[in-house]
């Protein structure tokens, strides 16, 4: 009976403690090894929604960079110390430059990305990019990309821990994983978008320019209002249409700023052109039937008698 019990203790805990490892505070741990144990450290608190995601990963990588240095290296050959104290001044020369890679694809999860589709290269991989070419860096994103490198199965990996003295735990203490951002997040204007908005911007600020004129002038053309209704309507149909949405995640409230603006932009100046054009179709006066005017006068003929004469005029 009391082995029934601890047995039914060992497998509650086991369960309780895979359901915590793979929950969400452990999904979203900036590494996989040490947690957030930098950012606690340093700040006293857990990252929330808010954290700056370049923030993380530089506090991370720092913490790592210290802990590595004063870790007792005796056991390695001079040739490897020499090559640790190297790889970790390249360390600290990428987390200060503050240029890291981004996750696109994985929506649920930190995760790592070992170069990311803009050519931005993570931590471990700067590492082998500095110590044995970028040639290599780009061998391993292409079979083991979204990879943990303590799993990464791959004679080239295993070649280059061997000999970079570090070993496999600790180049996974080193490797960050990251937040999920959207490919056409910020600073992104879908081409398309970008092409209607620049046509139909372009064109109502010509008519919407025309119709100023005319309103000030009183002219009496009704083309313009009517061409500038339909633009205008369209530009702001187009605009509300794009207004990209807000969505929530783990990392807080995210939204395309560069298309909202372009959103607003289009609802702003297509509602200014139907006001104008509005304006100045309703104000614009009919043609007063005076501007016809008719006339009957006395002609000589050539045999000296008298004839008539009507003259019709048209003001313009």
């Amino acid at each position: 009976m009391r082995a029934q019990r601890i047995i039914l203790i060992l497998a509650t805990a086991t369960l309780t403690w895979g359901c915590e490892k793979e929950g969400p505070e452990s999904l979203q741990a900036v590494n996989s090894v040490l947690g957030d144990v930098s950012f606690i450290e340093k700040f006293g608190r857990r990252p929330d929604a808010t954290a700056d995601e370049n923030l993380r990963i530089m506090t991370h990588l720092e913490y790592v960079e210290k802990q590595l240095r004063h870790k007792d290296c005796g056991d390695l050959t001079e040739q490897l110390q020499q090559r640790r104290s190297q790889l970790l001044d390249f360390l600290h020369d990428y987390w200060t430059s503050n240029t890291f890679p981004r996750n696109y694809d994985y929506k649920d999860k930190r995760i790592p990305c070992f170069i990311d589709k803009d050519g931005r290269i993570c931590a471990v991989g700067y590492l082998i990019e500095r110590s044995v070419g970028r040639k290599v860096a780009e061998e391993i994103n292409r079979k083991h990309k979204y990879e943990r490198i303590i799993t990464m199965n791959d004679a080239a990996v295993d070649e280059w821990i061997s000999g970079s003295g570090l070993s496999r735990e600790e180049c996974a203490w080193i490797q960050p994983e990251y937040g999920f951002q959207d490919a056409n997040g910020y600073n992104h204007i879908d081409p398309g978008y970008g092409i209607s908005s620049s046509i139909l911007g372009a064109a109502n600020l010509s008519l919407g320019t025309i119709n100023a004129i005319q309103i000030d002038r009183e002219q009496r053309k009704k083309a313009i209002p009517i061409i500038g209704l339909l633009t205008g309507a369209g530009q702001v149909i187009l605009g509300a249409v794009m207004m990209p949405e807000e969505t929530q995640s783990f990392y807080g409230h995210t939204t395309n700023e560069s298309e909202k603006i372009l959103s607003l932009i289009n609802i702003g100046l297509g509602a200014t052109t139907m006001i104008l054009s509005t304006w100045n179709l309703v104000t614009t006066p009919e043609p007063n039937q005076n501007d016809i005017g008719w006339n009957i006068y006395c002609i000589p003929t050539p045999s000296g008698d008298i004839g008539l004469g009507l003259s019709l005029t048209r003001r313009f």
